[in-house]
């Protein structure tokens, strides 16, 4: 992990600078972005999901020829944009997601709102201090806050893995602006579109490690989960049909469903290896999180191999 470990203290600056600037706000709203972004705090404990958020500015520093100075204020402005988005999402997945327990339920989604309100204010301020009105770097604000509108929206009646598997990780689109604004920078407009593909798969296998992660809360709350999604598919299930826990077990223990989404989640390796060259860390990263998955299939393979093998052979291994 040292496309993490050489930017710790960089990282660890970036969050220091929110929380000073959080400091400054009115209560209830100050103690409650303290709480949220210590919960985001990467340097205090292992958030897989969210290290690319406060990365990728300095993974872009070597390519761009930007400063330190500058890879630390986007990164902090992308810290403050993935909790605006973050929340945003909980509210469109859980309007009743507690702030305050005694609140009522439409005061819970009002505060939680204009809590996204202000860390959005944060996260905008920062690019509007570096970038001027007129530069073509609005432009890919645009495109991207589309991608992500497009994307939670179509959540709801839409099977992206199977139909259009990028969208998935245009839920994070936001987080390619540090790239887009860098190479603006550096004079590498031409290598926007080819670093924002390289991001799209990243953010997507993201997205596929997430979702297999919490596909148990994620069927049990009825909400869109692409590896429910595949084993609903695998299992044949009308589709009306809400995909069960044991029908996701029998995809998953039976049907060996892990070893084709990990296989999905590769098809996008040839598109970030080309960036290698210019952001070797973003690879590097990718790589990671794809071993991560692979490596979660491969290991249900062996449960079922010791599984046929006869349930005598599986108890002994569980107990050496």
């Amino acid at each position: 992990m040292e496309w993490y470990i050489r930017y710790k203290e960089d990282v660890r600056w970036a969050f220091d600078q929110a929380k000073d600037q959080i400091l400054g706000w009115e209560e209830p709203f100050r103690r409650q972005a303290l709480h949220y972004l210590e919960g985001f705090d990467i340097t205090r404990r292992e958030v897989p999901t969210n290290y690319i958020s406060f990365l990728l500015p300095f993974w872009m520093e070597e390519a761009s020829g930007q400063s330190r100075c500058l890879s630390r204020q986007l990164s902090t402005a992308n810290l403050f944009g993935m909790m605006s988005y973050h929340l945003l999402d909980e509210a469109m997945d859980k309007p009743g997601t507690p702030i305050n327990e005694v609140q009522s339920n439409q005061a819970k989604l009002h505060h939680t709102l204009a809590l996204a309100a202000m860390l959005h204010t944060e996260f905008t301020q920062i690019y509007s201090r570096i970038f001027p009105a007129a530069s073509p770097f609005w432009g890919y604000f645009r495109t991207y806050q589309s991608e992500w509108a497009a994307a939670v929206t179509g959540e709801l009646d839409r099977d992206w893995l199977h139909e259009d598997p990028l969208k998935m990780g245009h839920k994070a689109s936001l987080v390619k602006l540090a790239a887009a604004g860098m190479l603006l920078l550096g004079g590498l407009a031409d290598e926007i579109t080819a670093a924002g593909l390289a991001l799209d798969h990243t953010l997507m296998l993201l997205q596929m490690l997430d979702d297999w992660e919490d596909w148990n809360l994620d069927i049990e709350e009825l909400s869109y989960n692409s590896l429910a999604a595949m084993a609903h598919k695998e299992l044949a299930l009308p589709a009306e049909h809400k995909i069960t826990y044991i029908e996701m077990r029998e995809a998953l223990y039976t049907r060996g469903v892990l070893s084709r989404y990990a296989d999905k989640a590769a098809e996008g390796h040839d598109a970030v290896a080309k960036s290698a060259a210019l952001v070797p860390e973003l690879y590097e990263f990718y790589q990671f999180l794809l071993d991560n998955l692979q490596a979660g299939a491969a290991q249900i393979e062996r449960e079922q191999l010791l599984l046929l093998g006869g349930g005598l052979q599986y108890w002994l291994t569980k107990q050496l």
